[in-house]
């Protein structure tokens, strides 16, 4: 008895992996203008981080490492 050709094989693809990888970002993925904003955002975060810590006086930039000479 035939089992009408299912298997384990996949179909073969009409179109090359790359226009494939394309054609998937485009319905599912992340647009590129959100991704440039997720990183804009990432960067602020770190230099408000980086501020906040200086006027803590956590971060002493001239000092060359991160102790805080306790003694």
């Amino acid at each position: 008895m035939s089992d009408g050709g299912k298997g384990s094989k996949p179909r073969p693809f009409s179109v090359s992996n790359e226009e494939y990888a394309n054609r998937w970002d485009a319905i599912f993925g992340r647009d590129k203008m959100s991704e440039i904003t997720e990183k804009a955002k990432r960067e602020r975060a770190l230099d408000e981080m980086v501020r906040i810590s200086e006027e803590l006086g956590l971060y002493d930039e001239g000092s060359g490492s991160n102790s805080d000479n306790r003694g």
